[in-house]
């Protein structure tokens, strides 16, 4: 019989406050655990997680059992998020653990801008999620390396740890990609990741019919945490690939190797620069409240 952890405990209070009830969850099964999952924030789960996963769940993070759209989503703290900050290391190391996860998007031909044009690309693995805050402090702690311009005392800003790093260059991005062993994706390795096997112009579709990502037009006014929007995953389980934070890419603008590509719109900008054919250039120095990035491996 599978073993039982009891996450429905209803007596569990804090400051007098009942907290939420989480249903039984079988340990070795991998379904029921996606399923809580789901439920309660949207992360992806996997057996090399599993550990990370239970531990997670079976803390007191304030799982409410919400449409996690339904409060204003400037002002969203995910559970995720309240792990970074948890005073046990272990609880904190299990949300990295989360952040850590790569994709596998196997080989295939993208088809590359409104033209369509054909360009096969071969398997890669890229980050899950975009870099987050905390996964950028543990890189700065370890290395030295300088701090975004916007951080106080060290610090990313209180309660934003798993929201995507921000004011940082795309050599700052390339020092954190060397420093785990990856690299930044190439324009048409993001291109592949995004669109998949077709020409939708979204990661979900060819239309917009809700909230998907984090555009002006979701109102947020800010970055939000990772995994905010399941709803804009696209078809090989990227999160956050449109909208939330302009990505770099490795990818050059120009022969004198000064203007770097970058791709997937931002919280500040509107659908229109959030597809899976939109890209805009910085310079490579150029830090700004709305880039970001992810790593390819």
């Amino acid at each position: 019989m599978a073993k039982l952890i009891q996450l429905d405990d209803n007596s569990r209070k804090s400051g007098g406050v009942s907290q939420p009830r989480l249903p039984p969850l079988r340990t070795n099964t991998s379904a029921d655990l996606q399923l809580i999952i789901n439920q309660y924030w949207s992360w992806h789960f996997d057996h090399s997680v599993t550990n990370a996963a239970m531990l997670l769940l079976a803390t007191d993070l304030k799982w409410n059992k919400t449409n996690q759209l339904s409060v204003p989503i400037g002002a969203l703290t995910s559970p995720l998020g309240r792990a970074l900050s948890h005073s046990n290391p272990d609880i904190r190391d299990a949300a990295l653990t989360i952040f850590d996860n790569e994709v596998e998007v196997p080989a295939g031909t993208v088809l590359i801008g409104e033209t369509l044009t054909p360009v096969f690309v071969d398997t890669f693995k890229i980050g899950r999620y975009p870099v987050t805050n905390a996964q950028y402090k543990q890189f700065i702690d370890a290395t030295g390396h300088r701090y975004p311009s916007a951080w106080e005392d060290k610090q990313f800003p209180p309660n934003t740890g798993d929201h995507p790093v921000v004011w940082v260059s795309s050599e700052d991005a390339e020092a954190y990609a060397d420093w785990v062993g990856g690299r930044l994706p190439r324009f048409e390795e993001w291109e592949r990741a995004a669109r998949g096997d077709d020409d939708r112009l979204f990661t979900w579709g060819d239309q917009i019919d809700k909230p998907r990502c984090n555009t002006a037009e979701a109102g947020a006014r800010t970055t939000t945490p990772v995994g905010t929007f399941p709803e804009g995953i696209s078809q090989f389980g990227c999160y956050d690939l449109l909208g939330n934070v302009w990505e770099w890419t490795s990818t050059w603008y120009d022969e004198n190797q000064n203007f770097r590509v970058v791709r997937g719109g931002a919280w500040y900008y509107n659908h229109d620069y959030a597809t899976c054919i939109g890209y805009d250039l910085f310079s490579k120095e150029y830090t700004e409240f709305v880039i970001g990035f992810r790593v390819c491996f």
